[in-house]
């Protein structure tokens, strides 16, 4: 089984629990993009990954594809360009200030990819899915013609294709964010999708107040649209404070929402990627057919357990989300 991701890896530069970017006098490295994050979480998941991007052909470049490598991660499709590797700065929150995320990300390497730059079908060959966010779509026009005709190759390889909507204000208008969204969907076949991005994204509404009879009346009828999805997932969390939140997963099959357990997340230690965590979830219980209860409880404690690691990416193993699923928080294992 193999999973390839289409995406952006950054220079990740954070602030310490207490810190503001004003008065701290260092930052913390690491490296992290969505795509990129689910393939490491994949890869600890005993899943083949393979990352497909640019990065700048320098030091920066050189640590981001060690990075990778020492995840298990294939980098053989990684591209070198002159162009600069993107940067993002984290001030990380604490109590009731929220976290804050600046980017500098302008004229990256993997933003001037283009089309001629990658053989789509030799980066594909062996894949089972192909992974992507809306991350990707947001970041060029050039981007957007690439990502479709990768998608056109998989629709036409049986190539299963997941999409991450991954909304970001920051990068492009949710106009924009509709229209490249509608032009995916005909091939997209797992989407991660909550009501905001129903409502927001794909305009839709509905008279119910009710969160879960939102979610199952969304759900449906992007099903009836778009037959050929056939597995949509979200979270719904909680935010009571910035390290304490609460986490649960919808995940919908068969014309059927299933809701995980919800978990209370104490002395959140790092909060980005959480969303990858789960996704990665889903995909590792989609490839390996398990049912929609064991997908959505095992993505559900994958995305809590990463809430506890430093950095962008989940390294947890799969027994390790399975004894939290199956046993909740216990003793120190010795």
């Amino acid at each position: 089984m193999r999973v390839a991701g289409f995406g952006e890896i950054m220079l990740r530069l954070s602030t310490d629990k207490g810190m503001m970017i004003s008065n701290s006098t260092g930052l913390n490295v690491h490296y992290g993009g969505g795509e990129a994050n689910v393939l490491i979480s994949l890869s600890k998941f005993g899943i083949d990954s393979r990352s497909i991007t640019s990065v700048s052909n320098d030091d920066i470049g050189d640590a981001i594809i060690g990075y990778l490598k020492s995840k298990d991660v294939e980098t053989k499709f990684i591209s070198r360009s002159e162009k600069r590797t993107g940067i993002y700065f984290l001030q990380t929150g604490s109590g009731n200030r929220s976290s804050k995320v600046i980017y500098d990300r302008a004229d990256s390497a993997f933003s001037n990819m283009k089309i001629d730059d990658l053989d789509i079908k030799e980066a594909l060959d062996g894949v089972d899915i192909f992974h992507f966010s809306g991350i990707t779509l947001a970041l060029s026009e050039e981007l957007r013609s690439l990502t479709l005709k990768i998608l056109k190759h998989c629709k036409e390889n049986n190539i299963i294709v997941s999409y991450d909507s991954n909304y970001r204000a920051k990068l492009w208008s949710l106009e924009e964010a509709s229209k490249a969204t509608f032009d995916i969907l005909p091939y997209v076949n797992i989407l991660s999708a909550g009501i905001l991005d129903a409502e927001n994204i794909l305009n839709m509404s509905c008279e119910y107040e009710d969160k879960y009879e939102k979610l199952n009346y969304y759900y449906g009828e992007i099903s009836k649209l778009y037959p050929h999805i056939k597995h949509i997932f979200s979270s719904l969390r909680e935010n009571i404070s910035v390290t304490v939140n609460t986490l649960q997963c919808n995940y919908y099959s068969d014309n059927k929402l299933y809701s995980s357990k919800m978990h209370t997340i104490d002395d959140i230690v790092d909060r980005v990627g959480g969303g990858d965590a789960l996704t990665a979830g889903i995909l590792y219980g989609v490839l390996n057919n398990k049912t929609p209860e064991y997908i959505c409880e095992f993505a559900t404690s994958a995305s809590v357990l990463k809430h506890s690691i430093k950095g962008d990416a989940n390294l947890v193993s799969t027994e390790e989300v399975e004894t939290l699923m199956n046993h909740g928080v216990g003793k120190i294992a010795r």
